[in-house]
């Protein structure tokens, strides 16, 4: 099956729950869904930098919880002025992201904010999706380029994938 981007979610799952495992998804899960009973759950894990002081940089870890591994479908990113009611738009924000579970960063350097993240509106959907262990730690660490503190916001939309079974 070549490499489809942009895989709606409802999709995926159908897909996945009738067997069409998709391209994306590691071998050892592949033996999982024809052996058991794997089932699907949306849920969005995030993190906020009230505020991310101006140019400063902060790390955040984001902990994947051990009921289930996490698929990142999309991610949104939410910035407002200190005072939460005024939106700022074209974040000048550098991003790096690091998968505990595999060891992996991401990108090879801090990347601007507008290539992870979209909007509320306008979700950023990930070219191919990221899949996150149970148990292990999401880093998400945010380099603000301004020299104003701003709050910002980012999500990362998906589903959970569960039970496991060793």
């Amino acid at each position: 099956m070549p490499p489809v981007a942009r895989i709606p979610a409802a999709a995926m799952i159908d897909a996945i729950k009738g067997g069409n495992i998709p391209w994306w998804l590691p071998e050892s899960y592949k033996q999982l869904f024809t052996v058991h009973n794997i089932d699907f759950d949306y849920f969005v894990y995030g993190c906020t930098y009230e505020p991310l002081n101006a140019n400063a940089t902060t790390q955040r870890n984001i902990a994947i919880s051990g009921d289930a591994d996490f698929c990142i479908l999309s991610a949104v990113l939410v910035e407002t002025a200190e005072d939460n009611t005024t939106f700022v738009v074209n974040s000048p924000i550098l991003f790096t992201l690091k998968d505990s579970g595999s060891g992996r960063e991401l990108s090879n350097e801090a990347t601007h904010a507008d290539n992870w993240f979209g909007t509320a509106q306008l979700p950023k959907y990930w070219d191919v999706p990221k899949i996150l262990t149970r148990n292990s730690t999401f880093t998400v660490t945010a380099q603000n380029l301004e020299a104003t503190a701003r709050n910002v916001r980012v999500s990362f939309h998906g589903f959970k994938i569960f039970p496991f079974t060793q």
